[in-house]
This record gives C-alpha cells, structure tokens and sequence, in this order.
C-alpha cells in the first residue's frame, strides 16, 4: 500500500517537553511524551488508540491535528507532512476535544456555528444550510437557539462533533469524546460517531473506555508510556494475550502447587493470581477447547469446597490491561 492510501502514516515520531522548576527555575526536567511512534491508518475507516491517562494520546493526536510540533519524526495526514504543508491539512481536518472548552456559553448553538463556519471559510450562501444540515445530524435543531450556557454536557458534546465536521473534513480526530457523558449520551455520540463513516471520513478515536473502543473501532493501537505496546483487530489481540476464551476461579486463598497444575492444562497460556481481601481470583487465559471449567473445579474442589468457576470471552480490557501491565514491569 503507498504512502498516498494512508489517511496517517507516522515514522518515529517522538515529543520531549522541557521545563524548570525549583528555587529560581534552576532544576531542568524532560518528559518523554512520545517515544518513536511508527503507525499507519487507512482511510475511510475508524482507529482506535487506547491508553491510560499520560500515555501520551493527547499529545499525538494534536501533532497530527497539526496543533504540537513533534521533536523527531515525521506524520503524514492525507498524505501532506503536518509540520510543512499545515497551511493544506487544517481545512481538511476536524478536531473534537472532550470536554466543554472551544463553546461560546452567552451565544446560541446556531451562532457559535456561524462563528466557526466563517473561520472555516464556507462561503456565506451555503452556510446556513450547511449550519442546519449539522444540527439536524447531531439532534440539535430543536435547540439552535438557545444559549449554549442552557445546554447538558451531552448537548455540548454534540455541538463540538457539529462544529467539527461542519466543513466537510476527510479525517475527524475525535479525543476522548465521550468523557463525562452519561450513558445515554455517550450512546448516542457513538451512534452519531458511527453515522459519520457513510460519509467516507476517516475517524481516529482516542479513549480509555474498552467497550467504546471495541464497538467502533475495527482496529485500534494501545499506547503506554509513550510507545505503541500493541496494534490488531480485537479478535488478533485476544491471541496475543493469551487465547480468547477466560476461566475465573474464585476461592480463599490457592496454594502454588495448585497453580502450577492448573499452568500445565492443556491450551492454558496464563494464569494469574490476584487477591481481594480473603478472596483470590485465578484468572486463566485458554487457547482452545480442550480445558473447561469442570476441569477446573475437580482440581480445586478438594481444597476449596467453596470455590466458584465461571467462563468468559476474553475481553478487550482484559488484553488492555495485560499488556500495560506487561510494558510496567
């Protein structure tokens, strides 16, 4: 695939920020936000990067939003370098932040989308029509007039997704944009999220949230500590970790000898051990068939008469927190 297919293709991108701090700013210190990021993403589609809190998401999505200049590196977006040809990519972008920054609270939602429409360009006998195309796609008609200070968190939500694909973007970088929302709008910005692809934009997403993750995003990279640890389909990351299948014991305390045996199963490829209180959990990764959870229970139905065994599909936070947790140690 050429370089021109790729809605993003980076190579090596790193970010360093400096800073002083102590008596006089005499104590320099370095952060290594991101630490040589290779990834590539095609069009048309939605990527997902998932990460914890200061891995570093933020930060690469405002380099190839063309907001951060990297330290080394290159990104291209749309085939254009985000560093030199900025002045090409920012009006075929759109950017959504969480959060409620970026709105005017003392002016309605039609006019906050005026406002961004003439910063955009849009040439003034299409705006209004393109304002009220956008509003009706978010579920904002019935309130463009009201003050954007009357609005619910989700109802803002809504307006920064109108306001980001107001122009017509080929690629939306959507950071964590369902953050604070409650259920049901969170559920329905991902519904809107979804409806943007039969547009043929390109989304990539970034969040925390698993289950977000794994239902838009046929393909998703997890960062941590700045690098990428990992990078599949859900199904092929399952794989990675261990198997897509998870038995879970549950008892008062297990013994080593207990574990080893339970390491020798066939098809088991990890177990580990965690401790609640008096309570352990065994967590079991499971490759095929072969071991199931009566296996389990006559192993440590001598020792524990209590013990509760159940199956589950490995899910997406399962490989998520395997991983991070490997790249810790």
């Amino acid at each position: 695939m050429s370089s021109s297919t790729w809605a993003i293709e980076t190579r090596g991108i790193t970010r360093v920020f400096e800073s002083r701090k102590g008596f006089l700013f005499r104590e320099a210190t370095r952060t290594e936000a991101l630490r040589g990021i290779d990834l590539t993403v095609e069009r048309g589609a939605i990527f997902g990067l998932l990460g914890p809190n200061g891995a570093g998401k933020t930060t690469l999505t405002k380099i190839l939003s063309t907001l951060l200049l990297p330290t080394g590196g290159t990104a291209r977006v749309l085939g254009h370098d985000v560093v030199r040809e900025a002045g090409y990519l920012r009006p075929r972008m759109g950017l959504v932040l969480g959060g409620e920054r970026g709105l005017y609270n003392r002016v309605s939602g039609r006019e906050n989308l005026r406002y961004f429409a003439d910063l955009y360009g849009i040439p003034l006998a299409e705006r209004d029509r393109r304002i009220s195309e956008v509003l009706a796609r978010v579920d904002l008609e019935g309130a463009a007039d009201r003050r954007v200070e009357e609005y619910s968190r989700g109802m803002k939500q809504k307006l920064h997704i109108a306001r980001g694909i107001l122009h017509r973007p080929e690629i939306l970088f959507l950071d964590e944009p369902t953050i604070g929302l409650d259920p049901k709008s969170a559920r329905e910005t991902r519904k809107l999220v979804r409806s943007l692809l039969a547009d043929g934009v390109t989304i990539f997403l970034t969040t925390h949230y698993m289950f977000e993750a794994e239902e838009l995003c046929p393909e998703l990279a997890i960062l941590s500590k700045g690098r990428i640890v990992a990078r599949d389909t859900v199904a092929r990351l399952r794989q990675l970790v261990g198997g897509d299948r998870t038995l879970e014991a549950e008892a008062y305390g297990f013994e080593d000898r207990e574990i080893d045996v339970l390491r020798h199963l066939p098809g088991v490829s990890k177990v580990l051990n965690e401790e609640f209180g008096p309570v352990s959990r065994l967590t079991i990764r499971v490759r095929t068939e072969e071991t199931r959870p009566d296996a389990l229970r006559e192993i440590l139905l001598p020792g524990h008469p209590e013990v509760a065994v159940r199956e589950r599909r490995t899910s997406l936070e399962d490989v998520y927190l395997d991983l991070v947790e490997e790249e810790a140690r």
